[in-house]
Order: structure tokens, then sequence, then C-alpha cells
């Protein structure tokens, strides 16, 4: 007999209040009562066929208090444990993060490729690489016009950028933590898992510094992708978010096509909705052909010149690669599996989604080559790739459609969330395969950063002319500092090297090389053929045609500037007035 929603107990025979008292002597024991499993709003259950419930019928309330007391008694040990595990999880997450971030933070040459196109629109130059030269070779105009703001109110893009940076990586963590919750409480440890792991993942700690927009990305990619997959579905804040981020990065194009046939199937199947989804696809493509048609009037072109420069055509063998040495370093790939049982579970739509965004991109990442940045690419999608394994596991535990015993899934359930929270703390630092950690990134940049430095100090004083053409590979820190005239060599911000002939297939977005003929014709004085301008020792000669190229080296202060040169000596002179310049020995 069950005892709940308030219903009376049978009526029976009247007996003596001495037998009243012994059966509430044993229910107050709980000798008698048991929860009731599977019972919507049932409290409990009265399980001993001996006591008469007829005698309890006058004190009916007290039968429901006794009921619910023990049912609270039978669950508040686990809702403790649960809590006090969200809690732990919680705190782990926040140390996580804030300790990742300062160990991991970093600072790359090329964000400062935007930080120069931002200081010529914060100027009024416009966004362009060399005034009067319109090229694009940045690819992430919402981001440079964010710098060039912060640029006009007085902030430095180093310090700026790291805010920005850092602001949306606990922005995004914050929305997968409400978007793991689902409508449920902050108590329930699996809400906070995701998260656990994200903040434990030294690559995505370390983006939320670099200066890039890569963090910035991330956030408005998923913020788009939760508004479509939350119930109900909010186009128009998915729209917004893809195609600001269409408008970061040109993978956001992607992301906003696959939600726009989201939408689209979303508008069949839900009529009285379709205004609201109409609205949506006509604001986010709106704005994104706004952008594509600026960028043809201005540029020319309708993607930027990066494209060119860095995507020759497929590159399997290196996109391959790029992945596996993202598994063997975070082993994520054991937890595929697991991904994909949210598909049976409360959250099918949300997991179809995801999945729907992240089989094309992996597929558009192994087909460009990946990145030559620590798994700058990968962390653009991270949260759905921690966020699938742990709902798989959370579904799993529940044990939804799943005809596996309880001890078993849980087990497993448990044991995989901590592999994987395992896996991803350990992970960082193992680089198996040949792509720049950001340790390495922030090395190259920060010694690039200080001759950028020293060299605008120099110029400041009149030591150093204000403007004299250069020609570099590392195309950041010092054509930022300098403000020089620069030629890039790779073509990422020229045109004429980009669209060159591909001779052979070789490192990503190094594949292509301004010819001697072309720098002569623009005028370059100084070419940095070290990739490294300023030493405190004369390095060695390399062997460059001394017809073409010739080997020379300036003393400034304690250190010397060494480049080729294709001037002659009268012309090197006027260029560099009061300048002691010699030849390189060797």
């Amino acid at each position: 007999m069950t005892l709940g929603r308030g219903e009376p107990p049978a009526p029976g025979p009247r007996t003596s209040e001495s037998s009243k008292a012994h059966a509430w002597d044993l229910i107050a024991r709980r000798e008698y009562i048991r929860p009731v499993v599977g019972a919507p709003g049932a409290r409990g259950e009265l399980v001993a066929p001996a006591i008469d419930l007829a005698l309890l019928r006058s004190d009916d309330g007290r039968v429901r208090e006794a009921a619910e007391h023990t049912t609270e008694a039978h669950s508040a040990a686990p809702a403790r444990g649960a809590t006090l595990l969200a809690g732990a999880a919680a705190l782990a997450a926040l140390i996580a993060f804030v300790v990742g971030v300062e160990l991991h933070a970093f600072r790359g040459d090329d964000c400062f490729i935007s930080f120069r196109y931002a200081r010529h629109l914060a100027d009024g130059l416009g966004p362009v690489w060399n005034p009067g030269e319109r090229v694009e070779g940045y690819t992430n105009f919402s981001w440079v016009v964010l710098i060039a703001l912060g640029m006009r109110l007085g902030l430095e893009p180093e310090l700026w950028s790291a805010v920005l940076g850092i602001a949306s990586g606990a922005l995004l963590l914050a929305r997968v933590l409400t978007f793991s919750v689902r409508g449920g409480s902050l108590r329930d440890p699996w809400a906070w898992f995701t998260v656990l792991a994200l903040a434990l993942s030294g690559s995505f700690t370390a983006w939320c510094t670099g200066g890039l927009e890569t963090m910035f990305f991330a956030l408005l990619v998923f913020l788009g992708y939760a508004a479509l997959a939350d119930r109900p579905a909010r186009p128009r804040a998915a729209a917004l978010a893809l195609a600001t981020a269409a408008l970061t990065r040109p993978e956001g194009l992607l992301f906003a096509g696959i939600a726009s046939a989201v939408m689209l199937l979303d508008l069949v199947r839900e009529h009285d909705r379709r205004r609201a989804g109409l609205g949506a696809l006509l604001l986010l493509w709106g704005l994104v052909a706004v952008h594509l048609l600026w960028r043809r009037s201005y540029y020319g072109y309708w993607v930027p010149n990066t494209f060119y420069a860095k995507v020759p055509g497929p590159s399997w063998a290196g996109g391959l690669d790029y992945l596996l040495g993202f598994h063997e370093q975070y082993r994520l790939g054991w937890f595929l599996p697991l991904g994909l049982l949210p598909l049976w579970g409360e959250r099918r739509r949300a997991a179809l989604l995801a999945l729907a965004l992240l089989v094309p991109y992996l597929g558009y990442v192994g087909a460009v080559g990946g990145d030559q940045f620590e798994f700058r690419f990968v962390v653009h999608v991270l949260p759905f790739l921690y966020w699938l394994p742990v709902e798989g596991a959370r579904t799993l535990w529940k044990g939804a459609r799943l005809p596996v015993p309880r001890a078993a899934r849980m087990s497993l359930a448990a044991a995989s969330v901590a592999l994987l929270v395992l896996a991803t703390q350990q992970g960082f630092g193992r680089h198996g395969r040949e792509h720049s950690p950001a340790e390495g990134i922030d090395y190259y940049a920060s010694y690039r950063s200080e001759e950028g430095r020293f060299l605008r100090r120099l110029i400041g004083s009149g030591t150093l002319p204000r403007d004299v053409p250069i020609a570099v590979t590392g195309a950041g820190a010092v054509p930022y500092y300098t403000g020089w005239t620069t030629i890039d060599i790779l073509g990422l911000n020229d045109e004429y090297v980009a669209h060159l002939p591909l001779a052979r297939r070789g490192r990503l977005g190094h594949e292509r090389r301004a010819p001697y003929d072309y720098l002569v014709q623009r005028g370059v004085i100084l070419v940095d053929v070290y990739n490294q301008l300023l030493h405190d020792e004369l390095p060695p000669r390399r062997p460059y045609p001394e017809h073409m190229l010739r080997l020379k080296y300036v003393p400034l202060e304690a250190r010397f500037l060494v480049f080729g040169t294709f001037a002659s000596d009268e012309d090197l002179a006027r260029a560099l007035p009061g300048l002691e310049i010699h030849e390189l020995p060797g």
C-alpha cells in the first residue's frame, strides 16, 4: 500500500489507543517504511501487513509526515554527496583556469599583424598593412576592429588583447556550465565536469592569451550553437553570434552554413515560429553579405589574402598529422565512442547539432592541413569535443535506454569521466609531432618584440630613420613597433607574393617566398636574412649570391643590426644617414 498525494488510508475496524501507539512506535523506528522507487509523487510505502492502517485513519497527517521524514532521510546523504562533489569540481575548475592562464600565458608574433592593421585603422589610415596599399593580410576583421577601438581609448594592444581573450575564455566556461545545467541545479556534479576538463586543458588556457582572436571566436561559435540547441531555440541570438563569428574568422562561414540548415529544418517542423526563423536567417546572411561586399570593394577579393598564401590546395596528410598530434597529446580519441551515447539520451538534439558542427569542421581542418601553431584550430571546437563524452558518461550513469546493469554502467561512467579529466590534465607538454607549442611561439615573439621595441626607441631618438623599406619573414612585432614600410617575404601581407605559382608543398604558410627581383622593384633597403635583426655577436655569413644580396651590419649601442641589402653603398648611406655601415666578415 502506498501513501502519497494525500490519500487517506482505507477504512478498517477501530482498535485501542495502545495498538495505535504501538503502530506509531514502529513507524517512528522506520521499520515498516521504505521509499517507493519509480512511483511519481509517492512519498513512501508501508510494507508490513501486520499493521492495520485503519487505526491510523484519524492521524493521516502524521502518517504523511512520517513517510516524508523517512524519504528525506534516505535521500539526504546522496544529495549532500552530490553537492560536495559539485562544489569540489567547481573549485577545481576555478583554480585550474586561473593557474592555467598564468602558467601557459604567451604572446605570438602573428598577433602583431592584427595590431598593425588596427593601429592604421585607429589612426585613420584604414585597415591596411602599408599606408596606401590595400591588402587583407589578416583573417579576423571583428578582432582588428576591437583592438583598434581599444587603441582609440588609449589601451595598449598587448594588454587589451589579453583582457579580451581571458574574458572570452571565462565567459565561454560560464556558458558551457549553464548549457550543461540545462535547467537543473548547479549542485549537479555532471554540470561541472566539462568545465573542469576545459579549464585543465593547457591548450585551452594558453589560447585565452596569445593576442589573437582564438578564444573570442570559440565563444561566438558556442554561443550560436547553444542558442540553437536549447529548447525553445533562440534563432535570432544564434544568428547574431554566428554572423559575428563569420566576421571574426573565415571558418565562421562554415558554422553559419550548418546553423542555417538547422534553422531551415526547424522552419519546416515549427510552423508557428517561421517568422522568427526567417528573420534570423536574414539577419545572419545580411551581416555576412555586407562584410563580403565591403571586402570585395575595398581589397578586390572575396577572401583574405592569407587564403591564397596559406591554402594552395588540399593537404590531407598534414591535416591528419595535425589531428593525430592533438590526440597524442590529450588522448581525446579514446573517448569518442562515449560521445555517441547522448544520441540515446535526454540531449539528443544538442548532441546531433554538436556532431553536425564537428564532423564538417574537422574535415575542413584536415583538408587545409591544420595549423602550424599549437592546436589553435581544435581549440575553436574544444567545448563540443569535451561536452559530448561528458554527456555520454552522464547518459550512461542515468541508464536511459541502455540495457546495462546499474552498477556496471555507473562504474563505467565515473571511470570514464575521471580518465578524461586525468588525460587532459596530464596531456599538456606532450608534443610528439611538429606543431609549435605555446612556449616556442612565445620564445620567438619575445625576442622579436624586444627587437622591435629597441628599434622603436632608436627611431624615437633619431638614431634610426622614421621609415626605411624592409623585407622580413617574421612579419609581426618588428613591423608593428618600427612602423617601417614592410614587404612580407612569405606573402601573407603581400598580394603579389601570395598569388605566385607554387613550386612545391612545404611548411604551411611558408611555401611561397618573394623573389629577389621583386624586392629590388619594391625598393627594399634592409632584408632580414637571419630572421633576427639584432645580434649580440656577429653571426657567420650565409651563402647568398653576392651580386644580388650583400650582408652588412651596423653597430647600435652594444649590439649589431645585421641585414642583407640590394642597395649600393651610396643608396645605403642615404637610407641610414649618420650610421657606420660595415661588410659582414667571414
